[in-house]
This record gives C-alpha cells, sequence and structure tokens, in this order.
C-alpha cells in the first residue's frame, strides 16, 4: 500500500522541479524549439528524478557511491539521448561551421575544470555520506532537519542521488564533450593558426 505519511524520500520540492521540467520537455518538443537552455535544464532535471526514483524503488545494495557514479554514468547517456531527440526534432537547426579547427587550451582548460568539480562533488558524497541525516542533531537543529525533510524529503540515497545527478552530470557531460571535441578534431590545424 502507498504510505503518503510526511517525509517523502523523495520531497515536494523535487517532485515540483520535476512537474516544471516536464513541462519545458513538453514544450520543447510541441513547439519543436528544440535544444535550448530550457529544454537542456528541462532534461537535466527528468534525469535526476529518474534516477532518484528508480534508487527508491529498487533500493540497490551495492555500496553507496558506486550507485552514485552509475546513476551519473546512466543520467549523463539518458540526457545526451534526449537531448538527441529534441535536436532531431528541432525545426531551424544551425548551419555547420565552414572549416573546423583543433580546439585551443580553452577546451583543456574546461575539461579540467569539470573533472576537477566531478572528483571534489563525488568525492564530499564519499567521505560525508552520513553527515545530512537528522540523527546526529538534537534540540533545534533536530527540528530544523525534520522541516528541511518535510520538503526536500528524507536524507536518504535517492535525495543522494537527485543532487548527485543534478550536480555531477553537467560536469561529466561537460568532459565526455570535451573528449568528442578532441577525437573529432585530431589532425586538423590548431585554432590559432592562421588558415
Amino acid at each position: 500500500m502507498l504510505d503518503l505519511s510526511f517525509p517523502w524520500p523523495i520531497g515536494p520540492i523535487p517532485i515540483a522541479m520535476t512537474v516544471w521540467a516536464s513541462y519545458g520537455l513538453y514544450r520543447a518538443v510541441v513547439t519543436r524549439d528544440g535544444v535550448t537552455w530550457a529544454s537542456v535544464v528541462s532534461v537535466l532535471g527528468m534525469v535526476a528524478f529518474m534516477a532518484a526514483l528508480t534508487a527508491q524503488v529498487v533500493k540497490p545494495v551495492i555500496n553507496q557511491t558506486l550507485s552514485l557514479i552509475i546513476a551519473q554514468c546512466l543520467g549523463t547517456s539518458g540526457c545526451f539521448v534526449l537531448v538527441k531527440i529534441l535536436w532531431s526534432i528541432q525545426k531551424t537547426k544551425p548551419k555547420p561551421q565552414p572549416s573546423l579547427r583543433r580546439p585551443d587550451v580553452k577546451v583543456f582548460r574546461g575539461m579540467g575544470i569539470c573533472l576537477s568539480f566531478l572528483i571534489v562533488i563525488d568525492g564530499l558524497f564519499f567521505l560525508f555520506s552520513d553527515a545530512g541525516k537528522c540523527k546526529h542533531f538534537s534540540g533545534y537543529m533536530a527540528s530544523k532537519c525534520a522541516g528541511q525533510e518535510l520538503f526536500i524529503g528524507i536524507h536518504d540515497l535517492p535525495v543522494e542521488i537527485y543532487f548527485a545527478v543534478v550536480l555531477g552530470v553537467p560536469a561529466l557531460a561537460g568532459l565526455i564533450l570535451g573528449i568528442w571535441m578532441l577525437f573529432r578534431t585530431t589532425g586538423l590545424p590548431n585554432a590559432d593558426d592562421k588558415p
């Protein structure tokens, strides 16, 4: 039987964000706007909620950090698939650039930032896996933590996966896109070379 007593494993705020994300995706598909910033954020919100819901339903018995990394990898691939679908229905596609150049140092710097952010986020989830639980607090802080759980959800695996996917998927996607750009432009002249 469905238990609707508070606090929920996934709270009303992530659910409301997912409702907004589904509307954003619906609007992008119906108007055939395709890939915009709003649709990309909507894809990220939908994928994060689906990962958290899957963690709630399946309740994986593997290590929490491994669950987070698997959710980030699957979430990134899900984002790429949804963005490719949005790209395919887009009514006006941008014209391709006439000549490709090998990227400059900005791409490497961006990849380093994405990798560093991903390592820090996953490292924090690994090191402080039990930090947000309300059992550590007493008095006013316990009441504050319980109030937070009413809005965000119980500090357990589904909410941790939700936030790990929301924070980790953009970094992992940026890293993968940087690597793809490097492999795609191998053997071409540098961006700062004159034609």
